[in-house]
């Protein structure tokens, strides 16, 4: 890097970083923090800052072009087009198969010709339907409530739909009255950086695997710890209501049935209350826990469905197509509902106080190695197989020596394993340790 454009760089990081921190001491002064709940007009009643198409837009795009042209987008704007026009059909003659042998759900989730849009984590298919408004009739699958999916195909060569349950070899499919060239058109005319990939040895999850070596820009962001009342606008059904105490150091938050930790340490913020609403939620967990992420600012991150486990949902915050990942929750809102014997469930949420808000340019690159490449690594050091659920590449969060207000984002491969996610690298040290 040129002595110049070191000197400009230094002279925006320094700018950016004292502009946070006026922003900061202003918001966590402590006229702000001992009037929280106090006086009605300091709460801030929040709108709905992301609508449930963004939030639970498909992670990821893999374009079949030929058997040996299969290509990778992660980019938002470039699904977001796709995956429009996709939807623009109407779907008939909805059945629903279940295969009991591998091999022959793996030949009926074969194409030759068409798109796949993917989720980490499994999605309710009649919640799917009502978010993005398909037009697909669901009456004859009890409406779709107990069906869920991790992959959509759409066959380009048979003009069909499908949603794919591949841990439970499960297929919903109908015919899709729809010209094609809109999608097509989507493919051909965004600007995106493709991702090659293989269709050999499908069988980890389904999923297709990188042919090479794939090679990302590393990143680094100006680093802000968000007010509790950003949160405490969002989680709390009476915000103006909510009292404030503190508690060994940390911050505790109150109303009616209703608490807010603030973990000052950690910086880690811990909701607990019962789900109730005047709005009309549905009864599943993602029309619920969505009934919080959606009042949260846009301060918080570009926050999108990422995985679901049982009672568990978790919305990531997204950068350049990819999860953030990152200690103590950072990145992260963990949405848990538990059933505790009342008419009204138990909602926990937990999620940091720490945000990335501000990318500084960098030419810097990291170079992952291909698919293949993790997964034999991980297999000869004692990985068992059938406990992989699915592979990513996701940006780690790593704070910077001497300099709090800066983190470095940094492009690995991530692993469901067992129902974690993991790094490729402590994946293969946890293996290792439970080896010894």
């Amino acid at each position: 890097m040129k002595r110049s454009e070191k000197i400009i760089r230094v002279g925006l990081i320094f700018l950016i970083l004292l502009s946070v921190y006026l922003s900061y001491e202003i918001w966590l002064s402590s006229d702000a923090r001992t009037q929280i709940g106090d006086e009605e007009n300091n709460v801030v009643t929040t709108t709905t800052y992301r609508e449930a198409d963004e939030v639970f837009l498909p992670t990821r795009l893999i374009w079949i072009k030929a058997k040996d042209d299969i290509r990778m987008g992660t980019g938002e704007t470039l699904i977001d087009k796709v995956h429009e026009q996709a939807l623009k059909g109407k779907v008939t003659n909805v059945k629903e198969r279940t295969y009991s042998d591998t091999e022959a759900f793996i030949q009926a989730d074969d194409i030759s010709e068409g798109i796949e849009l993917n989720y980490f984590g499994a999605f309710q298919l009649y919640e799917y339907v009502k978010i993005f408004g398909l037009d697909m009739d669901l009456a004859k699958l009890a409406e779709g409530k107990e069906l869920y999916f991790t992959k959509i195909q759409l066959d380009f060569a048979e003009k069909r739909i499908r949603f794919l349950n591949t841990k439970q070899h499960q297929i919903v499919e109908g015919k899709l009255d729809l010209d094609l060239s809109g999608v097509k058109d989507a493919l051909n005319e965004t600007k995106v950086s493709w991702v090659k990939m293989t269709g050999e040895n499908r069988a980890q999850g389904l999923q297709y695997d990188s042919d090479e070596p794939i090679t990302l820009k590393q990143y680094s962001y100006i680093a802000s710890t968000q007010t509790y009342g950003v949160f405490r606008n969002a989680f709390f059904q009476k915000p103006e209501n909510v009292k404030s105490s503190e508690e060994g150091g940390d911050t505790v938050l109150y109303g009616d049935s209703e608490t807010l930790r603030v973990h000052e340490e950690q910086q880690i913020v811990e909701f607990q209350g019962k789900f109730t609403t005047d709005e009309e939620v549905e009864d599943d967990i993602y029309d619920q826990s969505y009934h919080y992420v959606n009042r949260l600012e846009s301060s918080i991150g570009s926050l999108r469905f990422f995985d679901r486990s049982k009672d568990i949902i978790t919305y990531r915050t997204f950068t350049e197509g990819f999860p953030v990942f990152g200690d103590e929750y950072q990145g992260e809102v963990s949405f848990t509902l538990e059933d505790t014997g009342s008419a009204t469930p138990q909602v926990t949420i937990k999620s940091s106080m720490n945000t990335i808000q501000i990318p500084i340019p960098s030419e810097e690159t990291v170079q992952l190695p291909a698919t293949k490449t993790v997964i034999e690594n991980l297999l000869a050091a004692g990985a068992n197989q059938s406990l992989l659920q699915g592979m990513v590449i996701g940006y780690q969060r790593q704070n910077v020596k001497n300099a709090d207000e800066i983190v470095d984002m940094i492009p690995m491969w991530y692993l469901k394993y067992d129902g974690q996610w993991y790094s490729a690298a402590e994946l293969q040290t946890k293996i290792a340790g439970e080896g010894n």
